[in-house]
């Protein structure tokens, strides 16, 4: 361990702070020599690339989803004294959200932009987000083996890295898988659902039944559900692809 961070420790302070500190004294060098420093970069700007990607298509296939229902909508005519029937206004609300989720994750993944361009400038703005861990708890002696490892130089990563890293993948990709299949269950589920309602409603007079309005609070729920799964499978791709800065920042 090298004689800056045993002075750390001697004099009271905590390995949060001497990791942070020796993170802040890498990126001001602006020095490219340091292996430790340049994987930690490397897979932060990979961690944004695979949002990039990932939430990119996101955004294609909600686009191309609201159009759809656009074109729904106008070509469905009204029903009878209503001004629009129930088919009608499920085109109209379906397109309008995905609308504005797809510009909401746009907005986020353009953001995401300026980490894969210049990922030494977003990983500087993020070293505050280590926080101060428990002298003893895990994360502790995490940040520990991280900041040894930095000062190294090495491009070997110390053990206690190199396992909570392993950890961290094999739970994230397993999830990362799962939440993929449930998506494209859920997605089906929901159009089948839909599609059911809106048949139903295309029977003048039909009433409401017990059993529809169920339907309609399921298809609302299988909604609210292929939102969620997107965001794990967003989330769990991004830690299962690059998990080592993921590790640094969480534990």
């Amino acid at each position: 361990m090298g004689a800056r961070h045993l002075g750390t420790l001697e004099g009271g302070g905590n390995v949060s702070d001497g990791l942070q500190a020796t993170l802040h004294r890498l990126m001001q060098s602006g020095a490219d020599t340091n292996p430790a420093l340049n994987t930690l970069l490397d897979d932060y700007m990979r961690y944004h690339v695979v949002f990039l990607v990932a939430g990119g298509l996101f955004v294609l296939a909600l686009a191309a989803f609201g159009v759809a229902c656009w074109k729904r909508f106008r070509t469905t005519p009204g029903s009878g004294r209503r001004l629009w029937s129930f088919e009608k206004a499920t085109y109209f609300c379906f397109g309008v959200s995905s609308v504005a989720v797809g510009l909401l994750l746009a907005l986020v993944v353009v953001a995401n932009l300026s980490n894969v361009l210049d990922p030494r400038h977003g990983f500087a703005g993020a070293i505050g987000l280590l926080g101060t861990p428990r002298v003893g708890s895990p994360k502790y002696e995490l940040h520990q083996a991280f900041d040894t490892w930095l000062q190294s130089g090495s491009s070997q990563m110390p053990a206690v890295v190199q396992n909570r890293i392993d950890d961290r993948v094999s739970w994230q990709q397993p999830k990362s898988i799962i939440c993929s299949v449930l998506l494209l269950g859920f997605v089906l589920l929901s159009a089948r659902i839909w599609r059911r309602l809106i048949e139903g409603s295309r029977t003048r007079g039909a009433p409401w039944t017990v059993k529809r309005v169920a339907l309609l609070a399921a298809g609302a729920a299988s909604v609210t559900m292929c939102f969620l799964l997107m965001l794990m499978v967003l989330g769990n791709t991004q830690g299962s692809l690059a998990p080592v800065s993921l590790t640094l920042f969480y534990g």
